[in-house]
């Protein structure tokens, strides 16, 4: 059975968002740290909270979205933050 055409969309959407995400994660990441939707931006990445709010200012920028702190506070992985981001990309 093969999916429809709308989570053909979002797929295509999910994986733009994902592989941007990685590209922002590029100089936060120096070991080089597989990138997976389950990965803990600051446990598995060790990504520290400066460089958190430097990566959700790029993708603000990028995707020209507002997200918001309490929104920020409760993102933990990648495929948190990429949902987030689809979400009020959706919204504007």
């Amino acid at each position: 059975m093969s999916p429809s055409i709308a989570q053909q969309v979002s797929d295509i959407k999910h994986s733009d968002v994902f592989n941007k995400i990685c590209e922002l994660l590029v100089p936060y990441n120096p070991k080089g740290k597989e990138i997976l939707n389950h990965s803990g931006i600051m446990t598995d990445l060790e990504v520290d909270s400066t460089a958190v709010f430097d990566l959700i200012m790029g993708l603000e920028d990028f995707y020209d979205i507002s997200i918001p702190m309490e929104m920020v506070s409760d993102i933990k992985t990648v495929g948190e933050l990429v949902n987030a981001v689809i979400q009020l990309t959706a919204q504007s």
